[in-house]
């Protein structure tokens, strides 16, 4: 072979092994990272780089409309900060070539670490998130923990607010083993708990190949079956009955089977799950064998309760054999549930409706759908004058007196008749527990009510309205004609001292005054001592809530009476525990949570003084002010301050 054949085989084979050496390289991620010198002129690897920007799509409505097209996916984790290791010398840069007098090379070449899926989200810090660090202090087993206590349903507007930004953070999570039960999974579980299909869906879908949580097969199939697609849910029930004989999938199998009139494939799938372990839920579940039986054709098979565990499963069965809605389903019923008994056409209309009022309270559908709901509500000219009768003397508390005042208020012009409607609104609401809600569904009626000194009687009602709607102007404008007004016009004056603390915690009244807060007091003479103190007690502690400096003289004059104390539940000791862990270290995500199952789900906060102080201020440390007073808001509102 000749020299120049022999320099150009060199050269084929040189650059064939450069071709090599780079696609071994782009087979995993790399990072290139110039390498860094000490002050003594010798070079070192590099720090890792700032973690990026992290970016989300914007958040859709949470309702579920039928043929809705397929959600837009999370960011996925591919795209989430990695903290990266220590860089050492590549195969590509031997340290023979780094040694004195050797000039080092440009860059070295260093695999990436596969990024955790559970760090997936919907909200940055553009658009609600409450950080990409903030589970920062908190390790993986804590995480876990915060997020499995959190509450559901939650029927508090600026709690559920709260857990649910907490819930679709992209945020950086704390190392660990990524299997299940995965931080993503339980997030999506949660979600899913609250009402927020949507929500659930985008976050979950697709799932990631490595995480293998059972939420992630379970909601597409439960989604279906709340959208009235069964072709759909069967076809999922399968897949996840290939997988794993799981009494889920054994129970779906017996609605698919009888469904389709596979009389002997249902015979054997409801076989098959009354002889599986016991202990998985297996043969215990009577208000399933009722439906089976009714779905399988037995006439005589009585189908009065759908049990304490009552879900779509249940209600897709009893919507097979058109039966009607056992009335106790709304007790039982979680809030994804409560949106699909809303057009179920076999259950009666008060109980449609009444399923609208809770699952607005917990945030499952907007409140517009429920003042939609009330005006189309059919209440006959005949019984309207006696409803009316029953709401005025208070003895009529139904979702039909519900009904016919949204009615009748919205179809009256007249400021001080409305607003004489309203008031009554205010009154049944609390009597039903639907404040929060009711003030929602009224908030457009709010703005276009003008104050005017016939109405002044109902400007307590007005007022707290129009501030749980989180219209903070038009409670100022009505507090305002009040204070113009002499005091004794109509106790115009004593109606304005009841307002201040809750237009103070909502900031609407600047600084703390002590004229007002001995005004305010005043106004409570009618009260036991005992009461009056526990009242002034709360207020203290939800204006510090909300970030007022209290002056410490108006508690030093309540220690006489701290005997009485504040006699509402208190939380869980390892709740209070580890919240105040969590706070000292900053924490934020799971100060978040622990603080958020603190306060409960119920909406009406009813924890003690003490609890709720720790609760809100731990919000407060961790950089979510305005959150904790929103919340303690809700609270004076609730406890009738």
């Amino acid at each position: 072979m000749s020299n120049r054949s022999a320099r150009r085989q060199a050269g084929f084979l040189l650059a064939g092994s450069l071709v090599l050496c780079c696609l071994a390289a782009q087979a995993q991620p790399i990072r290139l990272t110039p390498p860094a010198r000490t002050e003594a002129g010798k070079e070192q690897p590099a720090a890792a780089d700032p973690a990026p920007q992290q970016l989300a799509p914007p958040v859709q409505s949470n309702t579920l409309p039928t043929g809705m097209a397929a959600p837009p996916p999370a960011v996925m984790p591919s795209m989430q900060p990695v903290q990266a290791a220590p860089l050492a010398p590549s195969p590509a840069t031997p340290a023979a070539e780094t040694g004195p007098g050797q000039k080092a090379p440009d860059f070295v070449i260093q695999p990436l670490k596969a990024p955790d899926p559970s760090s997936a989200g919907l909200l940055d810090d553009s658009n609600g998130g409450l950080g990409s660090a903030m589970w920062q202090g908190s390790s993986r087993a804590q995480a876990l923990q915060a997020l499995g206590v959190l509450p559901a349903p939650v029927s508090g507007p600026a709690l559920r607010d709260l857990q649910r930004r907490l819930l679709l953070s992209v945020a950086e999570v704390p190392p660990g083993n990524v299997a299940a039960p995965s931080l993503l999974g339980l997030r999506v579980t949660q979600l899913y708990r609250l009402g927020r299909l949507a929500d659930a869906e985008r976050l979950g879908s697709p799932p990631p190949r490595d995480l293998k949580d059972p939420i992630f097969r379970e909601l597409p199939f439960e989604l279906a079956l709340l959208k009235n697609d069964l072709p759909k849910a069967c076809e999922i029930a399968a897949a996840g009955l290939r997988e794993e004989a799981t009494s889920t999938w054994q129970k779906a199998a017996v609605l698919c089977r009888y469904s389709n009139k596979d009389i002997a494939g249902g015979d054997l799938a409801l076989s098959l799950w009354r002889d599986g372990p016991k202990e998985a839920g297996a043969g215990n579940d009577a208000a399933f064998s009722a439906l089976a039986a009714a779905l399988r054709g037995d006439a005589r098979a009585k189908v009065d309760t759908l049990g304490a565990g009552a879900g779509p499963l249940h209600f897709a069965m009893l919507r097979a054999t058109n039966r009607q809605l056992p009335r106790d389903t709304l007790d039982a019923a979680s809030p994804a549930l409560l949106v699909a008994l809303v057009g179920y056409d076999k259950a009666d209309a008060e109980l449609r409706l009444t399923a609208a009022e809770r699952a607005v309270s917990y945030g499952a559908l907007p409140p517009e759908l429920l003042a939609e709901a009330y005006a189309a509500a059919e209440i006959p000219e005949a019984q309207r004058a006696g409803l009316m009768a029953g709401i005025a003397s208070g003895k009529d508390k139904s979702v039909r007196a519900a009904a016919l005042l949204y009615q009748s208020a919205r179809a009256t012009a007249e400021p001080k008749a409305r607003a004489e409607l309203i008031k009554r609104a205010y009154d049944l609401a609390l009597a039903r527990d639907l404040l929060l809600a009711t003030a929602a569904v009224y908030k457009p009626l709010l703005n276009n009510l003008v104050p005017n000194e016939g109405s002044i009687a109902a400007a307590p009602a007005v007022i707290r309205l129009a501030l749980a709607a989180g219209e903070t102007g038009a409670a100022r404008l009505w507090r305002n004609i009040l204070l113009a007004l002499p005091p004794e016009r109509d106790n115009a004056g004593e109606i304005a001292a009841e307002a201040w603390p809750l237009l103070l915690i909502a900031g609407e009244d600047g600084e703390w005054r002590d004229s007002r807060y001995e005004a305010w007091l005043n106004a409570q003479a009618d009260l036991s001592p005992a009461d009056r103190n526990n009242r002034a007690a709360q207020l203290l502690t939800l204006a510090e809530a909300a970030g007022i400096a209290v002056p410490p003289e108006r508690w030093d004059s309540l220690l006489t009476a701290a005997a009485a104390g504040d006699r509402r539940g208190a939380p869980s000791i390892a709740v209070w525990r580890n919240l105040q862990r969590a706070s000292a270290a900053k924490a934020k995500a799971e100060t978040v949570a622990l603080a958020l199952a603190m306060l409960g789900g119920n909406g009406s906060l009813d924890v003690d003084g003490q609890s709720l102080a720790t609760a809100l201020g731990a919000l407060r440390d961790v950089g979510l002010a305005a959150e904790a007073k929103q919340i303690a808001l809700d609270a004076a509102l609730l406890r009738g301050l």
